[in-house]
């Protein structure tokens, strides 16, 4: 299934500078994937990225998959499990995990 995206704002996005920045909530699955979970710029209405910030907003408590970090690297979103320091496993329930995904670009 992947993520579930929600905007975070009032608006589709709003403008910094000459970009466009869009801010949205992001909800994981029961089931991590492989390699992290797909997130492209037309998933947030911009055509091509130029920064993507991931705050975890909720999922560090999960004892048994904690999540406490998460970055954004080649049109996917990455997890990492806060007891090992590496990405998160596959299929994982990740269902708790909540990000908060600041993209600019154009």
């Amino acid at each position: 299934m992947g993520l579930t995206l929600s905007n975070s704002q009032p608006v589709a996005y709003r403008i910094v500078g000459t970009r466009k920045e869009t801010i949205y909530t992001a909800t994981c699955d029961n089931s991590s994937p492989e390699g992290g979970y797909s997130f492209k710029p037309a998933d947030v209405g911009l055509k091509e990225f130029e920064t993507v910030r991931c705050n975890v907003i909720n999922g560090s408590e999960a004892e048994a998959n904690p999540v406490n970090t998460a970055y954004y690297k080649e049109e996917k979103l990455h997890l990492i499990d806060g007891k090992t320091s590496k990405e998160m496993a596959k299929e994982k329930d990740m269902s708790k995990v909540v990000l908060q995904v600041t993209a600019r670009g154009l």
